[in-house]
């Protein structure tokens, strides 16, 4: 906004015609406040989700169109050095806390930095974002493969679960989405790497869910950082009788965990009886010796199957 006024004020200096600017009825300039003003004329006009207004005396309103010009144009400029300053945060380049604070948006509790990954049509999903925020001050760019969201988002899990939904409607592509807020603009590059290493654990692991907040994915970290030996005797116990699974049993498996292991949701998820789900565990437990039903039995088991999964690659 400093960068703002200061512009204003030079348009003022150079042309010496007196005009005050609101945004969102707050005037943030005012020239020559000492002047005595005619009949005044006035534009009304958004840039993003921003109320802006123009007054000028109706003698000048010849140049109303060239002011309303000049504040786009900076506005715009404004756009384009919050992308830049964001690329460098993400560079992990030193940026001074004053320009940060300069141009980037207010921090707010609900400023998220939300990250999305697709195989295909990169460009095309970033349009796509585009016109969605269109007349908001969400920042949309693209970075290294992935598209990247900063902006203040109320519900985001309404909104990243929107976002899958839009581009896979319009471009036929999932993609991963993994978000976190963010505290300080200065962390920016962690708070983007952790968000990658997250899509990237999902995609390694070939996890069925492709949405990810703040807290998500703490298992799979986990056994992502056991060394090689740790996972070697884990499988050595398991290996034989996880290979009796069939691809059903697997995918019981998989949804069971995935719903917590409740029994009546795992069954819906599945489209199958409770009385069918209880015999699949049955079974499966007669294959591994392991009750998945049972807390702690689960706990064990799900460390050897994700490391039976990761060798086996399924």
């Amino acid at each position: 906004m400093k960068g703002l006024v200061k512009y204003l004020k030079e348009i003022y200096e150079n042309c010496g015609i007196p005009f005050e600017v609101y945004i969102d009825d707050e005037i943030i300039f005012k020239a020559n406040p000492d002047s005595n003003k005619g009949n005044v004329f006035e534009d009304i006009f958004l840039i993003g989700t921003k109320q802006f207004k123009i007054k000028i005396e109706e003698k000048y309103k010849d140049s109303m169109k060239i002011l309303k010009f000049c504040i786009k144009n900076k506005y715009k400029d404004n756009y384009n050095k919050k992308e830049k300053i964001i690329a460098q945060l993400l560079q992990n380049l030193n940026i001074s806390k004053e320009k940060i604070k300069e141009f980037m948006p207010q921090i707010k509790e609900d400023t998220f930095l939300v990250t999305i990954s697709l195989k295909e049509k990169l460009i095309e999903a970033v349009d796509v974002l585009k016109n969605i925020y269109n007349g908001t001050d969400i920042i949309i760019l693209n970075h290294e493969d992935t598209i990247i969201l900063i902006g203040v988002f109320e519900d985001i899990n309404d909104h990243v679960s929107s976002i899958s939904e839009t581009i896979y409607i319009s471009l036929y592509e999932k993609c991963y989405i993994s978000y976190c807020q963010i505290q300080n603009y200065e962390f920016l590059n962690d708070l983007y790497n952790d968000n990658v290493y997250k899509i990237n654990l999902a995609k390694k692991y070939n996890l069925s869910t492709m949405i990810f907040g703040e807290n998500s994915l703490l298992f799979e970290k986990i056994m992502d950082n056991l060394k090689e030996e740790t996972k070697g005797k884990i499988l050595n116990n398991f290996n034989d009788n996880f290979s009796k699974l069939d691809e059903e049993m697997i995918k019981t498996i998989e949804i069971f965990f995935k719903l917590d292991l409740n029994l009546s949701e795992a069954s819906k998820e599945l489209y199958v009886h409770r009385n069918t789900l209880i015999y699949r565990l049955d079974k499966i437990q007669k294959y591994t010796t392991y009750d998945i039903r049972k807390f702690n039995d689960a706990v064990l088991f799900k460390i050897a199957f994700f490391v039976w999964k990761q060798k086996n690659k399924i």
